[in-house]
């Protein structure tokens, strides 16, 4: 019976561990996306100052209307495009993240439900020895 019990123990000891590696690893894929989603905004703050920038530049540079309209719209589409891009970027960092999380949550939920059941097979023979055991008393 006590080496059963100790099997039992040390089952429960390699569940909470695994549980335990299992947060810590999705702790560090969300720390993952963060570190993602804030690089994309720093990229997207550099390319606002750098429209404002260039947006001055023509202010400044260019007198006639339908040559500051013509170059207006250019800057736009410039920098649309680069905003648009940076979006892409953030739904795909997003997806390929959850994606991730998935992945670990669904190899966790695996792991657990396999050591669930070796740990319910130990307490069972454990269970099963101490029955006989005091019927053969």
């Amino acid at each position: 019976m006590a080496d059963n019990t100790e099997q039992f123990a040390n089952q429960a000891q390699d569940a909470t561990r695994k549980m335990f590696g299992a947060a810590q690893g999705l702790g560090e894929t969300q720390m993952k996306i963060l570190q993602r989603l804030g690089e994309i905004q720093q990229n997207i703050m550099k390319q606002t100052y750098e429209a404002a920038n260039e947006q001055l530049q023509l202010i400044s540079r260019i007198r006639d209307p339908r040559e500051f309209a013509s170059a207006q719209a250019e800057l736009v589409k410039s920098h649309g495009q680069k905003y648009a891009d940076n979006i892409n970027q953030v739904v795909d960092s997003l997806a390929q993240a959850w994606q991730e999380y998935g992945d670990k949550l669904e190899n966790t939920m695996d792991d657990a439900a396999g050591e669930a059941q070796r740990t319910a097979s130990t307490a069972k023979a454990a269970t099963d020895k101490a029955q006989r055991s005091g019927k053969s008393s």
